[in-house]
């Protein structure tokens, strides 16, 4: 469930700021990053569904975006869901907190 205060505007223009500050950052990177930060989404099924993306190329993108020197980390996944938990690491937070 979206926080009442979202605005899609908003959390795509903070997206594309991502994306500006890292621009290793796929579109959809950035937009996984900004849902953990902004606490819209803190797993990869609930994005997939809220933003109507198949949940196989969210998979796919955390992937990338977890590892050493990365923005996320993976907390724990379900085997039967394929569901994974994230959570920005420390520079994960550190670029999100480059932006307002």
């Amino acid at each position: 469930m979206m926080p009442e205060d979202f605005s899609e505007a908003g959390f795509l223009a903070y997206a594309d700021a991502l994306r500006t500050l890292d621009p290793a950052l796929s579109p959809l990177a950035a937009g996984i990053v900004a849902a953990v930060y902004q606490e819209i989404a803190a797993d990869s099924r609930t994005f997939a569904k809220l933003f109507g993306i198949a949940h196989a190329l969210v998979l796919r993108e955390i992937n990338q975006l977890t590892g050493p020197d990365a923005p996320l980390a993976i907390t724990r996944r379900d085997a039967r869901t394929q569901r994974t938990y994230l959570e920005l690491t420390v520079k994960g937070e550190a670029l999100c907190r480059l932006l307002p």
